[in-house]
């Protein structure tokens, strides 16, 4: 579930919020609008490695689809 405080909220929780948040993201606010999101390095690097690997994944499918694939044989034996 993701949180939400106000821009005045995470000033005076700042000296805790690394572990307040753990793997959860924190929607910050400035007059009344969503303005920030806010999260822990681990949680970032783990964002960024879901979406390489998701990446990696739809390149793959393209590949296999238009027949650019190498076959695993070949593959296998250029390692």
């Amino acid at each position: 579930m993701t949180a939400t405080c106000s821009i005045n909220e995470l000033k005076a929780r700042a000296e805790n919020l690394h572990d307040e948040l753990g793997f959860t993201p924190l929607i910050v606010t400035q007059n009344g609008k969503s303005a920030l999101v806010v999260q822990t390095v681990e949680a970032y690097t783990k964002q960024q490695e879901k979406i390489a690997f998701m990446e990696l994944l739809l390149t793959s499918r393209k590949n296999i689809q238009e027949s650019n694939a190498e076959p695993i044989d070949d593959f296998l034996s250029s390692i």
